[in-house]
């Protein structure tokens, strides 16, 4: 089961069975990761990880209780990462013996009349901490436990660092990142040597059309084309290597077979432990990746408020984002190809974008919201067209 943690990584949805799992193992009741920022002094949402028995309404409760100076918790950095703490010893141990506040909330709530946790990481940014609750007549052994955690705790560790990348870029992203997999926005980690760690939906999906991308032996993330694979893996190694003074992200357009005049849109960002959290045992890549042919579900009313584009400029904009080659395009929409060219450069012009990828990163970039369920479809421009 170890390994199904790593799942975590990129979905969270899976979370909370994961943690029953673990709570199952120890024997207690509830399992709890918790990210403690010391940069900002709030607790951040995406931070939170809890198994099936902590409710979304009690998890403001929790953090508000649980998080202070009258509980243990609040000290865990000072234990070393993977020594298990029982109950109040690190309050104590601090000098706080008052009554707590947080053990008749979690009796109340959950029946648990005691807590454990230990530390998982500690850097200068933070802390990560692992707490499990438990009755004290129950069958949950803390030896035991800590005997457990000390074999689990290191692929934890490891499991939320990797996970850490994608929830900064969902709470920076907000609503964009909600909606990937509607979205068709392929998500990937990969190892230095171009291993796949971990995959979503949407890019497993796009690797499996057989297009562009390939996994080769071992699961290494490849393409379909000599010269793609070559720049793909060249780009993975320079962003993995700890002494590269790259820190931004490197962006790859690659040839869709099907069609000449599309191009898969991957964006590449280095996943390198600064301060040991892993041992040195990992450095990695964080794999964005754009179906071109998957854009007729775009709504491109903001880039029309936002660049003031004209009503034939977006219906040009539109047609750009689904792969037409401006032939297709003047065909499709009944224009001449000089009038197409013509309006496809002011958009170029009001955008500031150089050539059609840049226009598909913009439409991602601007976080463009999807049509509503109950919108009505636009035309369909589908692979028919484009082959």
């Amino acid at each position: 089961m170890i390994p199904a943690l790593y799942e975590a990584a990129i979905s969270p949805d899976l979370w909370k069975e994961r943690l029953d799992w673990l709570t199952g193992v120890l024997r207690s009741k509830n399992v709890v990761l918790v990210r403690i920022e010391k940069i900002r002094p709030e607790i951040s949402d995406y931070s939170f990880h809890a198994n099936s028995w902590i409710t979304p309404e009690m998890t403001g409760e929790y953090l508000r209780l649980g998080l202070n100076n009258n509980d243990g918790s609040a000290y865990f950095h000072q234990l070393d990462v993977y020594e298990f703490s029982i109950g109040d010893e690190m309050r104590h141990r601090n000098g706080d013996l008052s009554p707590s506040r947080f053990y008749p909330w979690l009796e109340k709530s959950t029946g648990c009349n005691q807590a454990a946790g230990m530390c998982l990481s500690n850097e200068p940014s933070g802390y990560d901490i692992l707490t499990t609750h438990y009755r004290d007549d129950g069958p949950f052994v803390p030896r035991e436990a800590a005997d457990m955690l000390r074999i689990i705790g290191p692929h934890l560790t490891k499991v939320l660092e990797m996970n850490r990348p994608v929830n900064l870029l969902r709470h920076r992203y907000g609503a964009f990142l909600d909606v990937l997999d509607r979205l068709r926005v392929g998500v990937a980690i990969v190892t230095a040597g171009s291993e796949l760690v971990i995959a979503n939906e949407e890019f497993t999906r796009i690797v499996s059309t057989g297009d562009s991308l390939a996994l080769g032996a071992g699961a290494s993330l490849s393409a379909r084309d000599d010269h793609d694979a070559r720049r793909l893996r060249d780009a993975v190694l320079k962003l993995s290597r700890k002494d590269s003074l790259v820190a931004t992200s490197i962006s790859l357009r690659l040839s869709s077979q099907i069609n000449e005049n599309s191009a898969y849109l991957l964006d590449l960002s280095p996943l390198r432990e600064n301060r040991g959290t892993f041992g040195g045992q990992f450095s990695g890549v964080l794999v964005t990746v754009v179906d071109p042919f998957w854009y007729t579900d775009l709504n491109v009313g903001l880039m029309r408020d936002h660049y003031n584009l004209t009503k034939a400029e977006i219906d040009i904009f539109d047609a750009v984002l689904r792969g037409l080659s401006n032939s297709d395009i003047a065909d499709h929409l009944g224009k001449g190809r000089e009038t197409v060219k013509s309006q496809l450069a002011s958009i170029f012009r009001k955008t500031g974008a150089n050539d059609r990828l840049e226009l598909v990163r913009l439409a991602v970039q601007l976080i463009i919201p999807l049509n509503g369920d109950g919108d009505a479809p636009k035309p369909g421009i589908g692979r028919a067209l484009q082959d």
